[in-house]
């Protein structure tokens, strides 16, 4: 579902990395028709407006730009922004400032979370240390806000704006709640809205926004951005636990062992039989393979697994049913698309 377009410029084309999204080809070509040359200008734009002069920093956004992310929210932006005639230079820079914003959250919450792999690569914190990191993330939260004000939209920057606060209120709470066995399913929601599905929300609230649909339509891509967003956030948890580190970039069990009890984890939690010992294991922090082996058995995890897919199920169908109403564009199949593919990704 991630829709992580990559760009080879000397080809002049967007491309769908098949090693990293598996997305089905149908969906690949919709991608290319709809969006091709709009993704190609925001990647040019990320390219231009994390150019620097400066030595090092230079070094850091070659590294960033090197192993590039997941350009989901571009994608849903531009998407969103597709239903009718849009101002393209703004709606394509506020794709890149999106980007950009994602990309500093995520050098930031490696800095917090002291991880040290991104994307299977060093992450910069890791390979410069944590100053240099800071400031690259910094780097692009400037470059966003710059690009921001050239779209001279002041509803866009506030909607963006608040979605970063938000992300760091969600951030800070996740810390508040690390390793504590007692935190409640709705909690779990609230702190992942916060950091996840709100800025999917932003996006497609402001690419509606920006192609001029009325109201009560752009309330409903902001309702399919944030589940679509809670989904996504439910199933990359779940692949925390069964997922491959080569796909997903990260060792199984981080989260775990960050203090991070997620959906499946709470749903194991509440089981007689297998909660009072992953209790006592996050309680003393006593994350060694040994210790969390019974996680893998599938008379303890299979059932949590299978609750928390049908939540992220669930979010799924809400997402889907936001979109009814709309043309059958192709803005809107891909949208349909995607929500599907949340629940079939396996990275």
């Amino acid at each position: 579902m991630e829709g992580e377009i990559y760009l080879n410029k000397h080809l002049n084309q967007t491309y769908v990395d098949d090693n990293i999204l598996n997305l089905e080809d149908g969906l690949k070509l919709k991608i290319e028709e709809s969006l091709g040359s709009k993704l190609l200008e925001v990647e040019e734009i990320i390219h231009d407006f994390t150019n620097s002069n400066v030595s090092i920093m230079k070094d850091l956004m070659n590294h960033i730009l090197s192993s590039r992310g997941k350009r989901l929210r571009p994608v849903l932006l531009l998407l969103s922004g597709s239903f009718q005639p849009a101002n393209d230079y703004v709606l394509i820079r506020a794709a890149a400032a999106v980007e950009l914003i994602h990309t500093a959250s995520l050098i930031h919450d490696d800095i917090i979370d002291e991880s040290y792999e991104r994307r299977g690569s060093p992450s910069l914190n890791a390979r410069w240390g944590n100053r240099p990191a800071v400031l690259a993330g910094d780097f692009l939260f400037a470059r966003a806000f710059e690009l921001i004000s050239l779209c001279q939209d002041f509803q866009l920057n506030k909607s963006f704006m608040k979605a970063i606060g938000t992300m760091c209120e969600g951030e800070i709470e996740q810390n508040v709640f690390a390793f504590n066995v007692n935190i409640s399913e709705e909690q779990y929601l609230k702190n992942i809205y916060r950091k996840t599905a709100v800025l999917m929300e932003a996006c497609c609230g402001e690419g509606a926004r920006l192609s001029r649909l009325e109201g009560k339509d752009v309330s409903k891509l902001q309702a399919y951005g944030r589940n679509l967003g809670l989904a996504f956030q439910i199933t990359d948890d779940i692949l925390d636990i069964i997922g491959k580190s080569e796909f997903t970039g990260k060792p199984i069990g981080k989260d775990l062992q960050e203090g991070i009890i997620t959906l499946p984890l709470i749903y194991v939690l509440e089981d007689i039989t297998w909660g009072p010992r992953l209790k006592e294991v996050i309680e003393n922090r006593a994350f060694s393979s040994e210790n969390i082996d019974f996680l893998f058995q599938p008379s303890c995890i299979d059932g949590p697994l299978a609750r928390a897919m049908d939540k992220a199920a669930s979010f799924v169908r809400e997402a889907r049913e936001s979109l009814a109403g709309f043309e059958n564009t192709h803005a809107r199949q891909i949208l349909e698309e995607f929500a599907d593919f949340v629940l079939q990704r396996d990275h």
